[in-house]
């Protein structure tokens, strides 16, 4: 969380469509060639004749898409809060795509790169958009290649945008390409006419008058980003030679499939929104870093933040995501050592590296890294630096964790004691993998002195209080600071940014106290809270925007460790599907109540801020889902399953997940097919290193026999040996149909 006064703003967008012309990119000359680009064919007689040709005069501005709230403003919207992104792996500034076809380009400043210098660049689209009722997509339902879908004058037409990178005479370019397709289904000629902003470049010469039955493709293409370079701008005829709008589909598909292969795949699920949702995180991911550096969005946020490097790289990480991993997680020490906004991003930093070294076991580059120092020193911590970090930062009462602002308050916040917990743990089960005794017997007795003050200060609380809820200070009931608001989200801070009641438990931390017997009532109390002020399946969001967040699958991560709200992480990625996308599977850090008068089909936000699309929100949404489904501890167990929704467990529904990393550069993969009162798991690839634990929440109470295995009803969990490959679970009851 980063809405703080100096940089945040409530804004309500006007309803009606206020556009401003677009400027002209200029660009200068390119050849294509390329390692990992795309490679062009020569270029046809029609789309050289084509690149002659000027653009269709504008009668038209398109669709806003631009820096256009308040003076200053470090955020980029579309008319209706909306917002997106299109672009390419690692590319120095992606591009914010909007609802009507529009896209904006930046030349200078990022938005939200932390200058305080007007955000420039050039809002390209298509006049065409009439504000009518819209659809708008990923192509494939997972592609970075966003579709907006309208009618006018009788016919149906599709703006797609998307990404490409070319490489010419040595140089990498991100290219953008736009195909409005005009399809008429009506029985007499109709003539339209795209109205493509100046600058964009024709690839064809496809006529405004399309025939009855029939459709006619208008593609476009403008260079958007150098990688960082300094060299010159492609010509115009240059991007003409490298392609037509097909081709690069086709190699923007192919790269994106290639880059989903080498992770967790969740290949079905009984809600498949849930699958899209997941690839199109990761792709989203990609394209909102910069290089190594592992930003937190293309807009509003368009720099690192310490703990949000942390929360990304721990997701890719358990995703199975290991390429370039030595130079992001050299990245993040840079990051955590220099960047002083918040303290909790250095006390998880052992975190994303016994993650990393769990599913690798790439212990030379762990045992590099553990008490050495970058080349810059200091400024450049070991991950022995920052574990000890921990122990110096314990200043609060009765030797608590220091105040910090980490949750954009000043306060002695639980989240802070429970990432240093998380921190200690991780760093603990390091030691001694790389044979530091001491250093893991030092963690050990910290960690239990820091356990022993957190649940001392909090029963104190909690006590003098009378709470029956875990308290989002240590010192203080939520009605004594800003969690006094039930609309606040951060009453539920602890269950997402403290990390430790799951993600400790799968490194082994030992665990006691209101951390862990106040889960569900916590939830509980904080959904009463909300009862009538919001819809169920959301915590609220951050002022001055209360609706919800890109966090709220991600607050529901702690229920993975309670007893009765196990699946709250699934449960709230759904309500951020169904209600809070401000763009295809792009949500804003907090977000604004619906607007009924957005042409966009469905439920979507009015506003929001922070940036949209949100890699953290993404990346705990993604690891919360995965985690739901199957997560891997540090002595060898494998999970399967625990967070998985009773609505998941009905005749016919099945979950299939592929190559999911386990330990030591394993992958397997499962399928839970249910049919009638049984449940069957059958697992494929590598065996898991220790016992498999098959743990659905309708299980519990309900397990009448299994075919293989050891049985714990009350617990509701079925314990099978690492080589068994299938298990049957007859239940007593069956699931409820809907």
């Amino acid at each position: 969380m980063k809405l703080t006064v100096r940089d945040r703003f409530a804004w309500t967008p006007a309803h009606s469509p206020a556009r401003s012309p677009a400027a002209v990119l200029v660009a200068v000359a390119l050849t294509i060639a390329a390692a990992g680009a795309f490679t062009i064919r020569p270029a046809s007689a029609a789309q050289a004749s084509a690149a002659q040709a000027s653009a269709a005069q504008v009668t038209a501005a398109p669709y806003s898409c631009a820096p256009n709230g308040p003076a200053g403003s470090q955020m980029i919207y579309g008319t209706f809060g909306d917002a997106s992104v299109i672009g390419w792996t690692g590319n120095s500034q992606a591009v914010v795509a909007c609802l009507g076809g529009s896209f904006f380009v930046t030349s200078g400043n990022g938005p939200g790169s932390g200058s305080t210098a007007a955000v420039t660049g050039t809002t390209y689209g298509y006049g065409v958009y009439n504000d009518s009722k819209t659809t708008w997509r990923n192509s494939g339902g997972y592609l970075p290649a966003l579709v907006t879908t309208f009618h006018r004058a009788g016919a149906r037409i599709s703006i797609t945008n998307f990404g490409d990178k070319v490489t010419i005479g040595g140089h990498s370019y991100v290219a953008i390409y736009s195909r409005v397709r005009v399809v008429n289904p009506t029985a007499r000629p109709l003539s339209i006419n795209p109205e493509a902003s100046p600058g964009l470049i024709r690839l064809d010469s496809a006529p405004t008058s399309v025939p009855p039955h029939a459709a006619v493709n208008h593609d476009f293409v403008v260079a958007s980003d150098r990688f960082g370079g300094r060299y010159p701008w492609p010509s115009k005829k240059a991007l003409v030679r490298a392609g037509g709008f097909n081709q690069h589909f086709a190699h923007m598909r192919d790269y994106w499939d290639h880059q989903l292969a080498g992770i967790a795949q969740i290949v079905s699920l009984p809600d498949p929104s849930l699958v899209d949702a997941y690839r199109t995180g990761f792709i989203y991911t990609q394209i909102i870093r910069a290089g190594n550096e592992l930003k937190t969005g293309a807009n509003g946020y368009d720099k690192e933040f310490s703990h949000d490097v942390i929360g990304i790289l721990a997701n890719l990480f358990t995703q199975g995501y290991t390429t370039d991993a030595h130079q992001l997680l050299d990245r993040a020490r840079y990051v955590i050592g220099t960047q002083t906004q918040y303290d909790d991003g250095v006390w998880t930093y052992p975190w994303p590296w016994a993650i990393y070294l769990l599913k690798t076991g790439d212990l030379s580059f762990v045992k590099a890294n553990f008490a050495t120092q970058g080349p810059a020193g200091k400024t450049e911590p070991s991950i022995e630096d920052t574990a000890h970090l921990i122990a110096k930062d314990r200043t609060g009462p009765g030797g608590i964790m220091e105040k910090t602002n980490d949750i954009d308050a000043n306060g002695y916040w639980t989240i802070d004691n429970y990432e240093a917990l998380t921190g200690l743990a991780a760093y603990r089960w390091l030691a001694q993998q790389v044979g530091n005794t001491a250093q893991a017997r030092w963690a050990a007795a910290e960690y239990a002195s820091l356990l022993r003050a957190t649940n001392r200060t909090l029963n104190a609380t909690i006590s003098a209080g009378h709470l029956h809820y875990l308290p989002c200070s240590m010192t203080e009931p939520n009605t004594d600071n800003r969690c006094a608001n039930a609309e606040d989200a951060n009453w539920a801070a602890p269950f997402l940014f403290g990390r430790w009641a799951w993600d400790g438990y799968l490194f082994g931390a030992p665990r006691s106290g209101p951390g862990i017997s106040l889960i569900d009532a916590t939830y509980d109390y904080g959904f009463a809270r909300l009862a009538g002020k919001l819809p169920p399946g959301t915590f609220g969001g951050y002022p001055t925007q209360y609706y919800s967040t890109a966090y709220n699958a991600g607050y529901g991560e702690w229920g993975l460790a309670s007893t009765h709200h196990r699946d709250q992480g699934i449960l709230s990625y759904e309500f951020m599907i169904a209600n809070g996308q401000s763009g295809p599977y792009s949500w804003w850090e907090s977000q604004q109540l619906p607007n009924p008068g957005s042409p966009w089909t469905g439920t979507h936000p009015e506003n929001g801020q922070g940036s949209s699309p949100h890699a953290w929100g993404m990346a705990n949404a993604n690891m919360v889902l995965l985690d739901s489904l199957v997560a891997q501890r540090a002595n060898g167990s494998l999970i399967v399953g625990r967070g998985v929704p009773d609505a998941w467990v009905r005749s016919g529904k099945v979950i299939k997940l592929a190559n999911v990393p386990t330990t030591d550069g394993r992958r397997t993969g499962l399928t839970i097919r249910t049919i009638g009162a049984t449940v069957t798991l059958t697992l494929t690839g590598r065996q898991p290193a220790g016992r498999l634990l098959f743990q659905l929440p309708a299980f519990v109470d309900n397990i009448a026999r299994a075919s293989a295995g050891t049985v714990n009803e009350k617990s509701g969990t079925v314990t099978l040996a690492p080589a068994v490959r299938t298990v049957t679970v007859q239940l007593r009851h069956r699931e409820a149909a809907n």
